[in-house]
């Protein structure tokens, strides 16, 4: 265990922030606290990640909960956010680099102009979902996932940051619960994309069906994508993918829209056009 993992541990056993934690060297546990403590720290060393010892993950500047039933939310997923926000602002096709071989991406179908909903597919704590309602109060969100545990944590927060009422969450396969809208919309998704033979450690803790992808991790983004493209009101698709896995969003579109060449290559730099 480091030690940022410690303090943000200490912090949330005793309800404070790390700064009192650095504050207060001199501070001693209670009886109780110590008993939690130990237990903490021994499911800590068995790999248990931190974040569902505390319950918490921060996200874009909002706390999560975060349970075993749904994906930790991660870093890299900010960036699809962030480049959601940038698009819809200022239409465009991108990809940007946002952690080691790791990319997200946006793919116009069609004009952006007359979008007025978000379709979080593949939700899990609903990070995505309740941020973007959280930054873009004049959209309507659509939250899915397969897991209805994974949706009762999507609620949950969507409660906690007073936005329920502007997202509705519907169970169901990628499209399956959008296959019969009938008014325009874009998709922002994290799908699962690691290969059945990647990610070991995390599959033992997080949900597999959130992270495995498929042969070559592509499975699941290659469908998601082809029934982006073929449904009718679907306006775009933002994604989350390793790198090299561009070729099959780019393969799938055909040539108009298209990924941009330079980084389908391996242009480290964010590409746009």
């Amino acid at each position: 265990m480091t030690r940022s993992e410690a303090e943000i541990l200490l912090a949330s056993l005793l309800g404070t922030d790390r700064s009192f934690i650095l504050a207060h060297p001199e501070y001693k546990l209670s009886g109780r606290q110590q008993t939690q403590w130990k237990e903490w720290c021994a499911r800590r060393k068995s790999g248990v990640p931190t974040q569902y010892i505390t319950g918490v993950c921060e996200f874009y500047g909002r706390v999560f909960h975060v349970n075993r039933h749904v994906l930790i939310p991660r870093p890299s997923t900010e960036g699809l956010v962030e480049l959601a926000l940038d698009i819809l602002r200022s239409p465009r096709e991108e990809v940007r680099i946002v952690d080691e071989g790791i990319v997200v991406c946006a793919v116009l179908l069609h004009d952006l102009s007359d979008v007025q909903t978000i379709v979080d597919i593949g939700t899990g704590s609903g990070c995505i979902a309740v941020t973007l309602a959280c930054e873009l109060p004049s959209f309507s969100i659509i939250a899915t996932d397969i897991s209805d545990a994974a949706l009762m944590v999507a609620r949950e927060n969507a409660q906690m940051l007073r936005v329920l009422d502007r997202i509705e969450f519907l169970c169901g396969d990628l499209l399956e619960p959008v296959a019969q809208r009938h008014t325009p919309f874009i998709i922002v998704s994290n799908p699962p994309y690691l290969s059945d033979s990647h990610g070991t450690q995390m599959r033992t803790y997080e949900p597999s069906v959130a992270l495995q992808g498929g042969e070559g991790g592509t499975t699941v983004l290659r469908t998601l994508v082809s029934h982006a493209r073929a449904h009718p009101w679907c306006r775009g698709i933002f994604l989350e993918c390793e790198e090299n896995q561009l070729c099959v969003i780019d393969s799938v579109c055909g040539k108009a829209p298209r990924i941009p060449r330079s980084s389908v290559c391996g242009d480290r730099r964010a590409v746009g056009r």
